[in-house]
This record gives C-alpha cells, structure tokens and sequence, in this order.
C-alpha cells in the first residue's frame, strides 16, 4: 500500500502495483461503477488530498481509467496553490469551494480516513469518516445514498474524496 505523498515510490510502481494499490481488479471495476453513479445522481466530484496531484494522484488515476470521473481542476494535491492558500486546512478549501458553487453545509460531502481532516470540516459540510485505506462497499454504498437524497433535495450537491457535491446537470 503506497500513498500518495510519497512520488519517487508513485513514479517507480509497476501496472500490477498500481492496480493492486487501488485495491485489486474487482475493487477497481466497483470504484469505476460507484463514481458513475455519483456522476448519474448529479453529483460533481473532487479530490482534496495532501498527496501530490500531478506526480501521483493524477498518473494513477489515469492508468486505472478513474480519471474520466473527475475535472482535473477539481483535483487538489498538497502542491495546488488552492490548498496551499489554506495550509493545507482541507475544511478550509472546501468552504471556498462550496461558496463559490453556493452550497450549503447540506449540499455537500467530505469523505477522510483522518480525524485531523474531519474535525475542521464538520463545521463546514456533512462529513464520512472511512474506517481505513479507501472506502469499504459500504461506505460506497453510504456516500451513493447521501448523494442521489442531496442532488433530489436540492438539485445540487458536491462530493470531495479525500469533497463530494452534487449538483444538477454537473460533470464529474
């Protein structure tokens, strides 16, 4: 299990690594089902991780064929000037995002497998906190619900995986 922090060990893993990282063939298959369905519910998808974006997060993701489900500007690594701006407080960078899109502490989701990543963020947003590395099918199957209950509520909701949002008719 490599991490994302951590780029001469990202740069040097291999395809079968890479997959197994994100969990293994069917995980990867279930990850690829998951986001299209938060994509469908009319959820807009975002990474806010203190990994590196483009040494790691961004490679990877693009390798297993996740990438399609996320903007790339709405991937934030601990390079990204966004969250540089805010310290690396991610609570911090998902109030300006929700602000700009006009969401409410409702209309969006923070998933985390940190308390120190948690604790900031329930002033902001409803909050996931993941039992351990990645997200468990229940906690998928959580977050999936969440999503489709905001976007039918609000027309509108986000999501950050590390924020989910969903809004209506937007893109992941």
């Amino acid at each position: 299990f490599a991490i994302a922090d951590n780029p001469i060990i990202y740069s040097a893993m291999t395809p079968e690594e890479i997959v197994s990282n994100f969990g293994g063939g069917d995980r990867l298959y279930q990850l690829g089902v998951f986001f299209q369905s938060l994509h469908e519910a009319g959820c807009e998808l975002f990474i806010v991780s203190i990994g590196f974006k483009d040494a790691c997060i961004i490679p990877h993701l693009n390798k297993v064929g996740l990438m399609q489900y996320f903007q790339e500007d709405h991937v934030f690594g601990q390079e990204t000037d966004a969250l540089r701006k805010h310290r690396h407080v991610k609570a911090d960078l998902i109030k300006e995002i929700m602000e700009r899109r006009g969401w409410t502490a409702q209309d969006a989701l923070f998933t985390d497998d940190s308390e120190r990543h948690i604790t900031p963020a329930r002033k902001v947003c409803q909050v996931l906190h993941v039992s351990g590395h990645g997200l468990t099918f229940a906690e998928m199957d959580e977050i999936l619900k969440w999503g489709q209950r905001a976007a039918a509520v609000s027309g509108s909701a986000g999501a950050a995986l590390g924020l989910v949002g969903a809004s209506g008719g937007s893109t992941a």
